[in-house]
C-alpha cells in the first residue's frame, strides 16, 4: 500500500495553513464548481469564475507574504492570475496546452477527491442512506431474473460496495447523534435548545437518515430477499460462472482467486445484514432515545428553575386574551414565538384527550335487579338540566348562530 505523500504533493495543504487560508479555501470551492460543471476547463474560464465569485475578497487580499509581484498586486486581475499560479504550484491543479494552443486546467485524481471532501464538509451533506438497501435489492433481483452471469457478478460487487457504504453511513449517523448530545450540553437558552432539537437534529438527522432507513429503505423489509439472492449465488455452478465473468473483468489474477473473492464478498454482505439491526439500527435508536430524554429533562429543569420563563409566557397569553388588540400583539411576538390564536369553533374545538386508566382484574360483581330510586332519578334529571350540560351548550350555540352568520370565540 502506498504512503499518503507518495500520492499527493508535499506542500498541497500549505495553502490551507497560510494567512490567506479562507481565500484559498474559497478558490478551491470555485475550482470544484468548475470541475463539476465542465469537462474541459480553460484557464481563461477559470480566471473569469475566480474574478466574478471572489471579487470582494480579492480586493482586500494581501499576498505580500506569498511572493506576489508588485505589478500583480495592483489590481484584481493580477491577484486572480497569481491565485491560479499558486494552486498550480502547490499541486491542486495542472495546466496543459491543447491542440488549438488553448491552456486548459487539469484536476488530478487526488485533487478531485479532496475537493469533493472539502465541499461535503462545507455543505454538511452526508450521503443519504435511502438508496443503498433498495439499490442492492434491485441490482440482485434484475440480474437474477435476467440469468446473465456478468450482470449477476456486477450486482454482487455492487451489493458489497453499497452495504459497506450503508454501514459507514450508520456509523456516521450514530456519532452525529452523540455530537448533538454534546452540543445540547453546552446550551442553556430554551429557544436555542428547541431550535437545535427540532431544526438541526430533527431535520438533518431524523428526517434525512433515520426515517428513510425505517420507512423507505427499511433493512428488515429487503433483508430476506437480498440474502435469498445471495444464497443462490453460492450454488457451485452459479459461483463458477460468476468467477469466470469476474476473471474476464480482471477482478483477480486467476479463476480460483475470483471465486474466493466473490464468495468472501457474498458472505460479508450476508453477515453485515445479519448484524445491521442489532449492532447499528438498535444502537442508533437507543442513542436517539437517550438524546431526546436528556433534552426533555434539560428543558424541564430550565423551565422549573427559571420562573421568569413561565411568567413571561403567562403574561403574553393573558394579554392576548384580555386585550382587544391581541392581533397586533401577536404580530409583534411572531418572530420570537410561533403562536397562533383560535378564531373559530368546530366540533373538535372542545375535545380533550381521554386519560387511559389501567384496570386491575377483580372478581365479577353480581347486581341485583332493583327498581330505580325516585330521589336518585330526580337528581339525575336536575343534573341533565344543568346550564353546563351538552344539550344546554348546544342550545346556547344555536341561539347565537340564529342572529349571526359567524360567531367568534371572543364573543
Amino acid at each position: 500500500m502506498k504512503k499518503l505523500f507518495d500520492i499527493i504533493p508535499d506542500e498541497l495543504f500549505s495553502l490551507l495553513a497560510s494567512r490567506n487560508k479562507r481565500l484559498y479555501a474559497d478558490a478551491l470551492e470555485v475550482l470544484y464548481t468548475a470541475y463539476q460543471e465542465k469537462l474541459k476547463i480553460t484557464v481563461n474560464d477559470f480566471y473569469s469564475m475566480l474574478r466574478s465569485t471572489l471579487e470582494a475578497q480579492l480586493i482586500d487580499a494581501d499576498f505580500s507574504e506569498d511572493g506576489i509581484a508588485v505589478e500583480e498586486a495592483a489590481d484584481i486581475s493580477g491577484k486572480a492570475r497569481f491565485l491560479i499560479r499558486k494552486l498550480d504550484a502547490k499541486g491542486w491543479l495542472e495546466k496543459e496546452r491543447g491542440e488549438d494552443f488553448t491552456e486548459y486546467i487539469i484536476v488530478p485524481e487526488y485533487s478531485s477527491k479532496l475537493l469533493q471532501l472539502l465541499h461535503d464538509f462545507s455543505n454538511e451533506n452526508l450521503a443519504r442512506g435511502a438508496s443503498y438497501v433498495f439499490a442492492t435489492y434491485s441490482a440482485l433481483k434484475v440480474a437474477s431474473e435476467n440469468n446473465n452471469a456478468n450482470d449477476l457478478m456486477l450486482a454482487v460487487y455492487s451489493a458489497y460496495d453499497n452495504t459497506v457504504q450503508l454501514r459507514d453511513l450508520l456509523k456516521s449517523v450514530y456519532h452525529n447523534v452523540r455530537r448533538y448530545c454534546q452540543v445540547q450540553a453546552a446550551l442553556y437558552d430554551v429557544n436555542n435548545i428547541l431550535a437545535t432539537h427540532f431544526d438541526d437534529f430533527g431535520q438533518n438527522i431524523v428526517e434525512k437518515y433515520i426515517r428513510p432507513l425505517k420507512i423507505k429503505d427499511s433493512v428488515p423489509k429487503y433483508r430476506g430477499a437480498i440474502e435469498g439472492y445471495l444464497d443462490n449465488c453460492l450454488d457451485n455452478e452459479i459461483l463458477d460462472s460468476l468467477a469466470q465473468a469476474a476473471l474476464k473483468d480482471k477482478r483477480a489474477e486467476n479463476l480460483y482467486a475470483c471465486q474466493a473473492d466473490l464468495k468472501k464478498k457474498i458472505l460479508s454482505v450476508k453477515d453485515m445484514y445479519d448484524n445491521l439491526e442489532t449492532e447499528y439500527l438498535d444502537e442508533i435508536d437507543s442513542q436517539v432515545r437517550r438524546y431526546t430524554r436528556a433534552t426533555t429533562r434539560k428543558l424541564e429543569n430550565l423551565l422549573n428553575r427559571d420562573q421568569n420563563v413561565r411568567a413571561n409566557i403567562d403574561c403574553i397569553l393573558q394579554a392576548m386574551v384580555e386585550n382587544h388588540q391581541g392581533a397586533a400583539l401577536l404580530d409583534k411576538i411572531q418572530p420570537a414565538f410561533a403562536l397562533f390564536s383560535q378564531s373559530y369553533l368546530t366540533e373538535k374545538s372542545l375535545w380533550q384527550t381521554k386519560r387511559i386508566v389501567k384496570r386491575e382484574r377483580v372478581a365479577p360483581v353480581v347486581l341485583d335487579d332493583e327498581p330505580v330510586d325516585e330521589a336518585v332519578q330526580k337528581e339525575a334529571e336536575k343534573l341533565f338540566a344543568s346550564p353546563y350540560a351538552q344539550a344546554a351548550v348546544n342550545a346556547f350555540v344555536e341561539q347565537l348562530l340564529e342572529k349571526h352568520a359567524v360567531v367568534y370565540t371572543e364573543d
